[in-house]
């Protein structure tokens, strides 16, 4: 029981209670006026995990991804997209993701080659897009840019990133429903006709939305599509079968200069500048790649549920108020101090602690709330103990 007078103290869980009201009340009258959205922008864009990519991870040590090749055919017309697939299909892969849209008819003839090499790959997915929501019904409408003269017969799955904020690419969403049934996201189905197992295990995670654990853009094999039309390379790919029983995805893949169109090229947290970052720095392809590998290999993020967050930021502000409330009393003259170096060394720790978290263990969480009511705790115990129970009789004989 001592033990617990000595943890349980009500001025203390007062001011505890008071420090989640300001922070409620500064959420609901500050950020949600439109002077501050350029701020809220930046937090959005900014998070700790952020920097174990661009920082922690070692950039040098590259661990191959055999499984996936990836094959850049940049912005190709159809006749050379065709004598490409081709290629692809005598290799005898496993499976071709197609993350080029074919929207619409063009040259009857060349349409009919495209859809003549397309029909020789025994399993492909053909690139679509989710476009629209209908609120009433709750589902999208069917997926688009994929014209039923070559999709016929052949997988869709959906290469756009359903998020709310896609500034930065940190989530994806593994199916959605719409309108003709259930779709899945493209690295998904590719990975589902490759390793079904695996996306049985994606699936029973249950998520609507997932984190993609990077694993870079340089573990890779990429092959250009020109060198595909080599004579000579092709018959030593194929002796060295290096595209057989593999998973290829087909789309552009840039040289990653910054003077490249930014077609299909996204942020994402590889970024080498975590904040103010200026180029892109993955393309479309390769997070589709990323996003295959953390399926097939089991590389999950885990996100602790936001309950317990919660909990988290009111027991860490409740013993920061606890320290911070017997110094204020038993050490006033030195309180602003001590104070001030204890919050120093605490948001310190705190990186570290999210940070080795993440890099070692996959575990995301957010500690927003606990580290904002750490940092008004001091001004909240003042203005509690030199205004509000100085005022209220009943609180100075706690």
């Amino acid at each position: 029981m001592a033990f617990w007078r000595k943890i349980f103290d009500w001025n203390t869980l007062i001011i505890t209670a008071l420090t989640f009201v300001f922070i409620w009340m500064f959420q609901v009258f500050f950020f949600s006026r439109h002077f501050l959205d350029p701020f809220n922008n930046g937090l959005r864009d900014y998070e700790v995990t952020d920097i174990v990519y661009s920082k922690f991870r070692n950039a040098n040590s590259v661990d191959w991804v055999k499984e996936i090749v990836l094959v850049n055919v940049g912005q190709p017309n159809r006749a050379y997209l065709a004598k490409v697939l081709d290629r692809i299909g005598a290799c005898e892969p496993s499976v071709v993701g197609l993350d080029i849209e074919l929207d619409g008819r063009k040259d009857p003839a060349t349409d009919s080659l495209l859809k003549a090499s397309i029909e020789k790959i025994p399993v492909m997915v053909m690139a679509s897009r989710l476009i629209a929501f209908d609120t009433a019904a709750k589902l999208f409408e069917p997926p688009a840019y994929c014209d039923p003269y070559f999709r016929d017969g052949n997988l869709r799955a959906f290469t756009n990133f359903v998020s709310e904020d896609t500034s930065i690419i940190r989530l994806f969403s593994p199916r959605e429903q719409t309108k003709e049934g259930e779709f899945y996201a493209f690295a998904v189905e590719v990975v589902r006709q490759f390793a079904p197992d695996k996306v049985d295990e994606l699936l029973r995670r249950e998520n609507p939305v997932e984190r993609i654990w990077f694993t870079g853009r340089e573990n890779f094999i990429k092959i250009e599509g020109d060198r595909l039309l080599e004579d000579l390379y092709f018959q030593d790919l194929q002796k060295q079968g290096t595209l057989k029983d593999k998973m290829i995805l087909v789309g552009y893949v840039g040289s990653h200069q910054p003077g490249e169109p930014e077609l299909d090229r996204f942020f994402t947290p590889l970024n080498s500048r975590y904040t103010g970052r200026s180029y892109p720095d993955m393309y479309g392809l390769e997070i589709h790649a990323n996003i295959a590998t953390m399926v097939l290999r089991d590389k999950y993020i885990f996100q602790l549920p936001k309950w317990v967050e919660e909990l988290i930021g009111w027991l860490f502000c409740y013993f920061n108020v606890l320290m911070f409330h017997w110094i204020y009393v038993h050490v006033h003259s030195t309180f602003h101090g001590i104070t001030r170096l204890i919050q120093l060394v605490e948001l310190v720790s705190i990186f570290f602690f999210i940070a080795l978290f993440f890099y070692y263990f996959r575990i995301q969480f957010n500690l927003a709330d606990g580290i904002l009511a750490m940092l008004l705790s001091y001004d909240v115990i003042m203005i509690y103990e030199s205004l509000i129970k100085k005022k209220i009789k009943f609180l100075q004989k706690l």
